[in-house]
């Protein structure tokens, strides 16, 4: 089969698809012919060396696909089953998804409704499953509440605006100025330059001259000014690690603010939750671009580039001309 292999930390542009042995499921394990791939901060993390991988490694930890072979003791799949992998080692500690097909443990697959694509589902899987558990695990987030998005146009913070619309609240998207139509054409309230001066006070003015409830800081950057965005008792809750870097203790005490690091942790049922709103399309999948894995250099500049909106897909080549939508192709020779 064909698959991106990293033989060594290094740019993008270092990728290439080589040839190695289909992978064959062990017991409780399933073998996924896979159908589409998302772009993600893990592969390129392990592709550039700043998060740790046993070489040489087949990365892609975002995965659509369907079962053809199962291994012992699986009685929760079956053959011909359509699926999305969301895993804590797929991609990560054991080989991913950038390949024709990919061993899976059956417990990290969630079945993938009839009306929804595989490039669909790949979209929205773990960006919607990490803003849900920001949003409503670690944030409380409940109904006509003041939501903040820092990193708004990040495949997080545009599946959080959705989520935050879908609940009727008030959010302010906070974002480089490339895309607040686009943001508020996905449910934000008022779209805010992170570049403005005194950025809390903008984001106050858009909800009305109250702090937020509900702070989300997808960037992992910037969390001084985060905390200043929040009402008292509001919640900061931080998707991602960025740099080190110290918090006002002092404001914190004086808000009565809780600060919170989240990472994803779906269960089935918000999984299928996710999928139902999808299929109904209360929930749009927001595609940037569409490559066919023999591209996947282009594809991780693009996913890292500050021009990017929405997720970045591969497919494999033999799939490429069938791919379901494509907004923007950025192929470079």
């Amino acid at each position: 089969m064909k698959a991106v292999v990293v033989h060594s930390p290094g740019n993008a542009e270092e990728l290439r698809v080589a040839k190695v042995p289909v992978p064959r499921p062990g017991p409780n394990q399933v073998l996924v012919r896979v159908q589409a791939a998302s772009v993600g901060p893990i592969d390129i993390g392990i592709r550039s060396g700043s998060i740790p991988a046993g070489l040489p490694f087949v990365i892609g930890s975002d995965v659509a696909g369907d079962v053809i072979l199962v291994g012992a003791g699986v009685t929760d799949c079956s053959r011909g089953d359509r699926v999305l992998v969301l895993s804590d080692s797929i991609g990560r500690t054991r080989p991913g998804g950038y390949a024709d097909y990919v061993v899976v443990p059956c417990a990290d697959l969630h079945p993938i409704p009839d009306n929804v694509s595989y490039v669909s589902s790949a979209t929205v899987g773990r960006p919607f499953s990490t803003a849900w558990t920001a949003l409503f695990r670690d944030g409380h987030m409940r109904i006509n509440q003041r939501v903040a998005i820092v990193g708004a146009a990040d495949p997080v913070g545009i599946a959080a605006i959705q989520i935050c619309s879908w609940k009727e609240n008030q959010v302010i998207a906070v974002s480089n100025g490339r895309h607040a139509q686009r943001l508020q054409a996905i449910g934000a309230t008022r779209v805010v330059s992170q570049s403005a001066p005194n950025l809390p006070d903008h984001v106050k003015a858009g909800l009305g001259g109250r702090g937020a409830s509900v702070v989300v800081n997808v960037l992992g950057e910037g969390l001084d000014v985060s905390l200043e965005m929040l009402d008292l008792q509001g919640r900061l809750v931080v998707t991602s690690g960025g740099t080190p870097q110290r918090l006002n203790t002092r404001r914190m005490v004086e808000l009565l603010v809780h600060v919170i690091g989240s990472a994803a942790a779906p269960d089935a049922a918000d999984v299928r939750h996710i999928h139902k709103l999808l299929s109904e399309s209360t929930f749009l999948p927001v595609i940037d671009s569409i490559y066919p894995l023999s591209k996947a250099g282009p594809a991780h500049r693009r996913a890292a580039s500050e021009a990017v909106f929405g997720a970045v897909l591969l497919v494999p080549d033999h799939l490429y001309r069938s791919a379901e939508k494509v907004t923007e192709l950025f192929e470079e020779e």
